[in-house]
C-alpha cells in the first residue's frame, strides 16, 4: 500500500468535488447555495450498475439509490407477509383470494430519469430479464416459484406463483429492482453487461447516475423532481481507495463522510476524533471453522464425519478468548449459522462450552492417545492432524488461525495453517479440496436461505454447502419452517433447526463482527438496516454543506 499516493488521489478528488459543487447543476437540481455532497470512502469499486448483474455490496449500494423496488422493508426485516413493508414504486397491493397472485398498483407519478412514465409492463419486463438464462443473473434463483408477471392495465402488474409460501411478498418486493423496458427491450440479454445502459443507467430512484470512473469514483446526483421527494444530499459520491487503511484515512482527514466498516486502529482513531464518530448497526455476517464432512485431504483419516470428534474439537476452543484477542470489542462470539440481527434466533441457545477436560475424555475414548514428547495424539500410527485454509486477504482470520492452532495444540491436535490467495481459497472450497477452512458468510434476510449453506447436498451441486454437511433432522425443521405461515410456529421451527445444527457441531461458530461505520459529525444517519445501511441515505441529514 502507498498511503502517500492514496492521499494525493484524495486531494485531487476533493478538488474535483469543490469544482462540481460550485459549477452549474447539469441535472436541473434546485440550488441551495453550494450543493450538498455526501461522500462515501470505499476500498472496492462497484462491479456493475445494472441490478440483475450486481454481485457486490458496492454495486448494490449504487443501484438501490438509482432504481426502485415495488416496496421496501422496515427495520428489523420480517420476511413473512407484507405488513413489514411500506410502498415504494407501488402505492398499494392486493392479494388474490387464493394467495397465488398479488396485484401491484404502480404510482402514476413515477418517472424514469429520462422523463418517460414507469408502467406495469416495466415490472413484467424486469422479471423476465432477471430470470433469462442468457443474462446469467446471480440473483435468478431468488425468483424460484414465481410463474410469471402479467399486466392487468398500464398501472397494474400482477405477480403469479405456482404455490403459496410465507415469503411470497418478500420474494418479489425485496429482490426485484424495476428496469425501463423502453430502453432495454432491444438490448440482447447476453450483451447487457456491455451495453450503453450498463455504463449510463437510467432508473426511477431518488438519485440519477452522473458518472463512473472505474476504480476511482462513482457519482450520483439528486433527482429533485422525484415522485417520492427530493433527497437531502444533492450528490452522493463513492471514492475508491487503495485499501481499507487508505479508505479510513480519507474519513479521518475529512475528505469523505463515511466508511461503512472500521476496524483496529481506525476504530480507535475514529472514537478519539473531534470530527468523526462511530455508529453501530446490525450485522448479517458470521465467521466459522468449517469442516469437510465428506473427506480429509491431508490425512488418511476421515476425521470430520465423526460427530464426537467435532464436539471434542469445539470443546477445545475458547471462543470468547479468540474473539477478544483478535477483535477486541469489535466482535461477538457467534451463536451459530445466523446472526443476532435475525428475528428468528434465540440468544440464549445452548452452546458447546469450552471444556478441555471433555475434549481429553472424548479423544481418549475415540482411541486418540498422546504418544510423543510434544503431546500429539495418534491412532493406528497416524497423528491427529489436519490443514485449515485461510484467505491471505484477511488479516483477522489469519490471526484467528494462529490462536486456534495454539489452543488445539494444547489438547494434542496439530492444525496446519495454509494461507492462500482468495481465488485459490474459493476454488478449493468449491471443489471440496480442503480439510477445514476459516470462512465468512453473509446471511440473507430470509432465514430460509440457510439451506443453501447447510442443507443436505443432493447430486453434484453443493450450492454454498462447501463442507458437504448433512443432517436430516435439520433439513426437516427448516423445510417445515419455510412453509409455515404462523409466525410463532415458524420461529419455533427455525430455533429447533438452529439448536440441531449447533448440537451437531457442524462447524465451530467463531464470531459475529460488530459493524461500526465511521461517520463525519456533519452527517446524521437515519434507519441503518443490517442488510442495507445505505437504504435511507436520501433522508440522512447533512449540515454545513459549505464544508466541502
Amino acid at each position: 500500500m502507498n498511503i502517500t499516493n492514496s492521499l494525493r488521489h484524495l486531494a485531487r478528488f476533493v478538488t474535483w468535488v469543490a469544482v462540481c459543487s460550485c459549477a452549474g447543476d447539469q441535472s436541473g437540481a434546485t440550488r441551495r447555495g453550494r450543493a450538498t455532497v455526501f461522500t462515501i470512502s470505499t476500498p472496492a469499486d462497484a462491479d456493475a450498475l445494472v441490478p440483475p448483474l450486481v454481485s457486490t455490496t458496492q454495486g448494490k449500494q449504487a443501484v438501490d439509490l438509482i432504481f426502485d423496488a415495488l416496496a421496501e422493508p422496515t427495520s428489523p426485516i420480517e420476511t413473512v407477509g407484507d405488513q413489514h413493508f411500506r410502498p415504494q414504486l407501488a402505492t398499494r397491493w392486493a392479494w388474490a383470494a387464493d394467495s397465488l397472485s398479488i396485484a401491484f398498483a404502480i404510482d402514476p407519478r413515477a418517472r424514469w430519469h429520462d422523463g418517460a412514465p414507469v408502467r406495469a409492463n416495466d415490472v413484467r419486463f424486469s422479471f423476465a430479464l432477471y430470470t433469462n438464462p442468457n443474462v446469467a443473473s446471480p440473483q435468478a434463483s431468488n425468483f424460484t416459484g414465481i410463474d410469471s408477471v402479467s399486466v392487468r392495465d398500464s398501472l397494474t402488474a400482477v405477480v403469479w406463483w405456482s404455490h403459496r409460501h410465507p415469503e411470497q411478498f418478500f420474494q418479489i418486493a425485496y429482490n426485484l429492482a424495476v428496469l425501463p423496458e423502453h430502453l432495454l427491450a432491444r438490448v440482447p440479454p447476453d450483451s447487457l453487461a456491455h451495453s450503453n445502459f450498463a455504463s449510463h443507467p437510467i432508473g426511477s430512484g431518488r438519485y440519477r447516475f452522473e458518472q463512473w470512473h472505474r476504480q476511482h469514483d462513482l457519482v450520483l446526483v439528486a433527482d429533485t423532481t422525484n415522485y417520492r421527494g427530493a433527497p437531502n444530499a444533492l450528490r452522493v459520491l463513492w471514492i475508491v481507495s487503495a485499501d481499507p487503511t487508505a479508505a479510513s484515512l480519507s474519513v479521518l482527514a475529512g475528505h469523505a463522510d463515511l466508511l461503512e466498516s472500521v476496524r483496529g486502529d481506525a476504530f480507535a482513531q475514529s472514537n478519539k476524533s473531534t470530527t468523526v464518530r462511530t455508529v453501530e448497526y446490525g450485522s448479517l455476517d458470521y465467521a466459522y471453522l468449517m469442516f469437510n464432512h465428506v473427506k480429509t485431504v491431508s490425512s488418511t483419516q476421515r476425521l470430520f464425519s465423526d460427530r464426537t470428534l467435532r464436539i471434542a474439537l469445539t470443546h477445545a476452543i475458547d471462543r470468547a478468548a479468540v474473539v477478544s484477542n483478535a477483535l477486541d470489542s469489535l466482535g461477538s462470539v457467534a451463536l451459530g449459522p445466523f446472526t443476532r440481527a435475525s428475528p428468528t434466533i434465540d440468544s440464549h441457545m445452548r452452546q458447546i462450552a469450552f471444556d478441555t477436560a471433555a475434549t481429553a475424555h472424548a479423544l481418549d475414548a475415540l482411541g486418540w492417545q498422546r504418544k510423543d514428547a510434544n503431546g500429539l495424539r495418534y491412532k493406528g500410527g497416524h497423528a491427529l492432524t489436519f490443514e485449515v485454509l485461510v484467505p491471505s486477504s484477511s488479516a483477522t482470520r489469519q490471526r484467528i488461525a494462529v490462536l486456534l492452532q495454539e489452543q488445539l495444540r494444547r489438547v494434542g491436535v496439530q492444525m496446519e495453517v495454509a494461507a492462500v490467495e482468495p481465488q485459490v481459497f474459493g476454488s478449493r472450497l468449491e471443489k471440496g479440496d480442503f480439510d477445514a477452512a476459516l470462512n465468512m458468510w453473509r446471511t440473507d434476510p430470509s432465514p430460509t436461505t440457510i439451506r443453501q449453506v447447510w442443507g443436505s447436498v443432493h447430486g453434484t451441486d453443493v450450492g454454498a454447502n462447501f463442507g458437504r454437511y448433512a443432517n436430516a433432522s435439520f433439513d426437516a425443521a427448516i423445510d417445515s419452517a419455510a412453509t409455515t405461515f404462523d409466525v410463532a410456529k415458524r420461529r419455533a421451527l427455525f430455533r429447533r433447526a438452529y439448536q440441531t445444527i449447533v448440537d451437531d457441531a457442524a462447524a465451530v461458530w467463531l464470531y459475529e463482527p460488530r459493524n461500526f461505520a465511521a461517520i463525519n459529525n456533519r452527517v446524521t444517519p437515519v434507519g441503518m438496516r443490517a442488510d442495507a445501511w445505505w437504504a435511507s441515505i436520501a433522508q440522512w441529514r447533512i449540515t454545513n454543506p459549505d464544508s466541502r
